[in-house]
């Protein structure tokens, strides 16, 4: 009798988490980044929170506004364990998909990031959202 063997799904790794607050002066940076008109001050993210999975080493990252348009990508910021964030930076998207068995998840990350991405990784934050 021949056994049927299937894959075992990956553990997921935690999500970091750490937080920040965003500095007002960079709230006016980010939207001047965005088409005029495309973006208002709430629709930039200030309580940012790293969603990059746990990393004892290098920066925190964040997402702080989307970009409209194809291939626009998004502002995002960076800061070091006990900083806040001094900078942004416009990131291309990550083009990344779960495979079709997980639905074909886009990642929601920026190009080139550390890490899993985020249908890899697990953020109880989005899993209890209503």
């Amino acid at each position: 009798m021949s056994e049927t063997f299937r894959a075992q799904p990956r553990p997921r790794v935690p999500v970091c988490g750490a937080r920040a607050l965003l500095p007002r002066h960079l709230t006016a940076l980010a939207l001047s980044f965005a088409t005029p008109g495309s973006a208002r001050v709430e629709d930039v993210e200030r309580k940012l929170r790293c969603p990059l999975g746990t990393h004892a080493t290098g920066d925190h990252h964040a997402f702080v506004l989307h970009l409209d348009g194809c291939d626009t990508g998004s502002v995002w910021t960076s800061w070091a364990e006990g900083q806040f964030p001094v900078a942004l930076e416009v990131r291309d998207d990550c083009d990344a998909v779960s495979p079709p068995a997980r639905g074909s998840e886009p990642c929601c990350e920026f190009a080139g990031h550390p890490g899993g991405h985020t249908f890899e990784v697990d953020d109880p934050a989005i899993s209890e959202a209503p």
